[in-house]
């Protein structure tokens, strides 16, 4: 297996669990892939806060309770936080609240956020989503062809909203700028979210 991040990992541990012996080549003296991806002081390895758990992920969620570490995960307050990319050092939360049932928590917490999207931003992104939800899975696939960039202004969708929302969110899913990454990919992911209270 080339490479011992989360992917080489968990194949190495399924190869293991089926009776192989799985031999795992890693080039860095640490593993962990891109979530051991900065050193602290004390010489301990940490994510660098790009990309996170979402709740919405059940393989790594089945593969915490087969290592029985699922005691030893501190999940986060139920919030989005971005950093201003027009006033550095500022941040702007999404916060979920958590006496709602999805999709309600999310949209209250668009709603309540004034910093980022302004109303008539927050209205165009609503109907330009309407497709999506509309249409259903069979939409969502049909988008693989887009990027992120490409969708919204073919839906209408101001590009603020893509600065100031949809570059975070696609590195935080795969890395990559919005101009690059599969409008797909960001549906899939807004479409958990939707349905699931905890999927954010």
């Amino acid at each position: 297996i080339a490479g011992a991040g989360l992917a080489g990992l968990s194949t190495a541990k399924y190869l293991a669990d089926a009776g192989h012996k799985p031999l795992l080549l890693e080039a860095r003296d640490v593993l962990g892939g891109k979530i051991a991806a900065w050193k602290d002081g004390d010489g301990d390895w940490y994510e660098t806060g790009l990309h996170i758990f979402f709740g919405a992920y059940p393989n790594i969620q089945n593969l915490f309770g087969e290592l029985g570490i699922n005691d030893r995960l501190q999940w986060k307050e139920h919030s989005m936080i971005f950093a201003m990319p027009n006033k550095p050092g500022e941040f702007s939360r999404f916060d979920f609240p958590e006496v709602l049932p999805a999709p309600l928590n999310g949209i209250l917490a668009i709603l309540r956020n004034n910093e980022m999207l302004t109303w008539p931003e927050k209205v165009k992104f609503a109907i330009g989503l309407l497709p999506a939800i509309i249409g259903g899975q069979a939409y969502v696939e049909a988008q693989d062809g887009l990027t992120v960039q490409e969708w919204m202004r073919k839906q209408g969708v101001p590009d603020r909203v893509t600065t100031e929302v949809f570059i975070a969110m696609s590195k935080a899913l795969n890395f990559i700028n919005p101009d690059e990454l599969s409008m797909q990919c960001i549906l899939i992911a807004l479409n958990r979210f939707l349905q699931e209270k905890h999927g954010s």
